[in-house]
């Protein structure tokens, strides 16, 4: 076997209540369905064997490692720092995207360490051992999202449309790092040429329920979504220096993707009704995805910055 050299995060793709909070909910299953990053399983199974004609020689399908939360983000988000634990969208929320509160009663101050120990420690454990167990390997660490079709109404960009496909680097829109961070994922040319590689893939999709405003652009950088938490705490400077550099090894190369899921979804809001997942559509994400992420590779090493 000869996987692609890329481990994969998907954080916020499960369905999953936590036994120590069953009977505490004060919402439904509706409510966890439309907070998920629905089908991220089906989206990125870099295994799947429809994706058998994109397979580049010398490798086989498939990649180094997935790491996966099975519980719902509503209730544990692993992409969230502790250091936000008590905020309505910390790693233990009070609230859904939709501003739906999730508790009947506050949680105890226990009970949330208790969770955070149980379920959000053990996914970034799981990605440091991944990591570790592919150090040397590993070239492309991708953390995996998609996101409702216009902006949730407890969020920054309430009822504003997305577009299909959102990379993150940690940088602002013209892929410069931000003055108060200092670092982006790679280089402002290799997150344009990320961006472009996506617009050929996806450029002939359409939303399933197109915008009444007007045409959706294909791929944005860095909005709505600049980067990912998972990534920063595992991958910042100093640990790709001290993990990576120092041990005379190329750290991997790293990235975030939104995909929209009025593509395989439809036009969510709080209350869309549960659906079996669209086979059709997420196979078609799926091949494009692969090819986006075989692409990747050779954007990142080509890319000087890095």
């Amino acid at each position: 076997m000869n996987p692609l050299p890329i481990i994969l995060s998907r954080p916020h793709g499960g369905l999953s209540i936590p036994v120590e909070i069953q009977d505490r909910l004060a919402i439904d299953e509706t409510a966890l369905y439309n907070d998920c990053d629905l089908w991220i399983d089906k989206l990125f199974d870099f295994d799947n064997p429809d994706l058998e004609p994109y397979v580049p020689k010398p490798f086989t399908k498939g990649v180094l490692a997935t790491v996966s939360m099975p519980i719902a983000r509503a209730l544990i988000d692993a992409n969230r720092p502790l250091s936000m634990l008590g905020k309505p969208d910390g790693p233990v929320k009070t609230q859904t995207s939709y501003g739906e509160p999730i508790y009947s009663q506050p949680l105890a101050e226990d009970l949330q360490e208790k969770l955070i120990d149980g379920y959000w420690k053990i996914y970034h454990q799981q990605l440091e051992d991944a990591l570790e167990a592919h150090h040397g390997n590993v070239e492309l660490v991708i953390d995996c999202h998609n996101m409702a079709q216009h902006g949730p109404s407890a969020y920054k960009d309430p009822g504003s449309p997305r577009p299909l496909i959102c990379i993150g680097t940690l940088a602002d829109k013209d892929g410069n790092p931000r003055p108060d961070r200092g670092w982006s994922f790679c280089s402002r040319e290799a997150a344009f040429e990320t961006v472009a590689l996506a617009e050929k893939l996806f450029g002939d999709m359409d939303l399933l329920e197109p915008n009444p405003s007007g045409p959706t652009p294909v791929a944005a950088l860095n909005q709505p979504y600049a980067g990912s938490y998972v990534i920063m705490q595992h991958l910042d400077p100093d640990k790709q220096k001290r993990n990576y550099v120092d041990r005379g090894v190329k750290p991997p190369a790293t990235i975030m993707v939104e995909v929209n899921r009025g593509l395989f979804v439809g036009d969510q809001d709080a209350h869309t009704v549960i659906a079996n997942p669209n086979e059709e559509c997420i196979s078609a994400i799926r091949q494009r995805l692969y090819q986006w992420a075989i692409g990747l590779l050779d954007i990142f090493n080509a890319d000087k910055d890095l």
